[in-house]
């Protein structure tokens, strides 16, 4: 999963793709929680070491605390497709997007091996 945040600077995403695109590619964001694409772009590849590399500064901005799948693709030929989370919190091994929804309970259960 990518982490971006909502900031109207300039983001990197980099992807290792399912093989090593040679023209442009095509970028495209769904917002899962409205179930709509909000971004389309074309990009030139930059394909080194393995990774995709794709820098973009996104408008409109991307809403904090939403999640967008997106797909890259070259023509026709899916390259690379993955999740996006977008958030502010900087430190990421505190944070977590299931925060408050386990709560454990406690049982009076006794195993009795015979």
């Amino acid at each position: 999963m990518i982490i971006l945040t909502t900031s109207a600077e300039i983001q990197t995403i980099s992807v290792i793709p399912r093989y090593e695109p040679t023209t442009d590619v095509t970028i495209t964001l769904v917002n899962e929680q409205q179930n709509k694409q909000t971004h389309t772009f074309s990009y030139a590849a930059s394909y080194a070491n393995g990774y995709l590399t794709i820098e973009k500064a996104f408008d409109p901005v991307l809403v904090n605390a939403n999640n967008y799948l997106i797909t890259i693709k070259e023509g026709e030929n899916l390259c690379w497709r993955g999740k996006i989370f977008v958030t502010n919190e900087t430190d990421y091994p505190k944070f977590t997007i299931n925060e408050g929804q386990f709560t454990p309970h406690s049982t009076n259960n006794e195993f009795v091996i015979i």
